[in-house]
């Protein structure tokens, strides 16, 4: 891994010993401007408004301590920093991390002077820094770091145990590139490539402005390049809790609305007591009208028992397994001598083949209906594929809960269509199998 390539940006420091060239920390700026990162450095903790600039720096160093313990020198004395000074200004560095830990996903290294227990003690007690798994903030006491291999070599090691902050930087390289690759290209086909786009969408939608922003992001997407990632610092393995794992799966297909949105969308999910409400009408029909009817499917969470894991299958211990039940070959002879044995058996299996049944990553019911894993922090939600109803959009409005993003909503648009606009056909008679040769 090269550190130098992954943060490949502006770094941020800040620290009050910033300008002091005998300073610890004006040696680690050094190192970095070594590796050509471009250091933007403050002597104060700057206001937290400019936080959101930071968004694009390559990693931020922060100091701990900003007093030193002195306050200044007067009539030849140094004065002690008051202790509600020190307290303040730890509490302006914690609500500065604390935003940038939630508008940012920008690395932040703390190197001090301070041991590294005060302040990972100090981030503990604020809720900033977790003693399971990794954490965002890496931490190291600044007489650690005196050469360029010390310090790329702990930056190293960090990221290595932070695989998502390796992804975002590989991502970010490559997105930098398809970016100005995609900017350069439509400016080459024309300086006023924007307003012949914008004026196109707008003859065709009533929100040109998403529609846009969907179409610069087309472009954007058709050029980045190949992807560049370690597999031995992404694929690590750790424990994952069921929670977890349905966070990380919903979180692929589904977004979760925290207020009613003021344009309806294909995949909008609403909830009515337990019933689920699936808007699948098409987004140019939907984008042409000020409040579009919507077309909507019905569905209901499904329970882990509502689920097969596992088929209705022999095994090589000569053992029946049916749902949650297991017989020997003798148990099931027995079972034919036993009216009410039987019909329990029976009863098994019928329940467990009108289950929907988990088949290579998917879930599988009825052709009548369709099942999407993992949304709206549920397991599964089957849908009917028939248009339970048709309802304008201001109406439903207050009920919106999230939506299905694509190729989901795309799959359960194509089950719906092919299974409401189809011919009509003849059944075929069971008795034509009878004497067929199998």
């Amino acid at each position: 891994m090269d550190v130098g390539k992954i943060f490949n940006g502006i770094a941020v420091i800040v620290d009050n010993k910033i300008e002091d060239v005998d300073s610890s920390i004006y040696r680690i700026k050094t190192l970095i401007e070594a590796k050509n990162i471009p250091v933007v450095s403050y002597s104060d903790i700057p206001s937290e408004d400019v936080i959101a600039s930071f968004d694009r720096a390559s990693f931020i160093i922060l100091d701990w301590d900003y007093s030193d313990g002195e306050l200044g020198q007067e009539e030849g004395e140094r004065l002690s920093i008051p202790e509600e000074l020190k307290q303040e200004t730890e509490k302006r560095l914690v609500s500065f991390i604390r935003k940038l830990l939630s508008d940012t996903f920008v690395p932040i290294f703390i190197f001090t002077g301070k041991s590294e227990d005060m302040v990972t003690d100090s981030l503990r007690d604020e809720s900033l820094w977790r003693d399971e798994g990794p954490n965002r903030i890496f931490v190291k006491q600044k007489s650690d770091i005196h050469t360029e291999e010390a310090l790329f070599s702990s930056i190293e090691e960090w990221v290595k145990s932070m695989p998502s902050v390796y992804v975002l930087k590989c991502w970010e390289g490559a997105a930098r590139q398809a970016k100005t690759a995609m900017f350069n290209e439509l400016y080459d086909c024309s300086p006023n490539w924007t307003g012949i786009i914008w004026e196109m969408l707008k003859g065709d939608s009533r929100d040109n402005i998403k529609e846009f922003g969907d179409f610069v992001t087309r472009q954007f997407v058709n050029r980045i390049g190949e992807y560049t990632f370690e597999e031995n610092i992404i694929s690590k393995e750790p424990a994952v809790n069921a929670d977890e794992l349905l966070r990380v799966v919903q979180g692929e297909r589904y977004i979760t609305y925290t207020k009613p949105q003021v344009m309806a969308y294909t995949g909008d999910l609403f909830r009515e007591d337990d019933t689920y409400y699936l808007n699948v009408r098409a987004q140019c029909d939907l984008a042409r009208e000020p409040d579009p009817e919507l077309y909507l499917i019905s569905g209901k969470a499904l329970s882990a028992a509502d689920i097969a894991l596992e088929d209705i299958r022999l095994t090589s211990d000569k053992r029946l397994h049916v749902d949650n039940l297991s017989y020997t070959l003798d148990e099931v002879d027995a079972i034919f001598g036993s009216v009410a044995k039987l019909k329990k058996l029976n009863y098994a299996i019928a329940k467990q083949k009108n289950k929907a049944f988990f088949s290579h990553g998917n879930i599988i019911g009825k052709k009548i209906e369709i099942i999407i894993p993992c949304i709206a922090e549920q397991g599964a939600l089957k849908f009917s594929l028939d248009i339970a109803k048709m309802q304008k959009y201001s109406e439903i409005r207050g009920k919106l809960i999230g939506r299905i993003l694509p190729p989901y909503i795309t799959q359960i648009q194509q089950s719906c269509a092919s299974h409401i606009v189809r011919e009509g056909v003849m059944p075929t008679p069971k008795s034509v199998f009878n004497h067929l040769e199998l």
